[in-house]
């Protein structure tokens, strides 16, 4: 440390680390969760089904093939309920297919 520079300041707490941890933060990181998890969820078909956005609780995917558009349709429940496990509170709450 220079001669009339403050200090670092060293965090003590917690709660003084969550003060400072803003919004926009978890907002990224609940992106990257579930782009993680979607990867992981729908395997090869990741290339048939793409994650284009999120508002407020909806999943927005584009479909490229009417037969994967089919299957989407038949396991968006099973696909939900997986997503919101890892989560706090269930943020996913439907899936628009475009």
């Amino acid at each position: 440390m220079k001669f009339g520079q403050n200090p670092k300041k060293q965090w003590r707490s917690s709660a003084e680390l969550d003060r400072n941890y803003n919004v926009l933060n978890r907002r990224l990181n609940r992106l990257m969760i579930l782009d993680h998890v979607w990867t992981q969820l729908v395997g090869n078909k990741a290339k048939f089904w793409v994650l284009k956005a999120v508002q407020g609780g909806t999943l927005y995917v584009q479909v490229k093939i009417s037969v994967a558009k089919n299957e989407l349709i038949a396991r968006r429940r099973q696909l939900i309920a997986e997503l919101n496990k890892h989560f706090d509170e269930p943020w996913i709450e439907k899936i628009e297919i475009q």
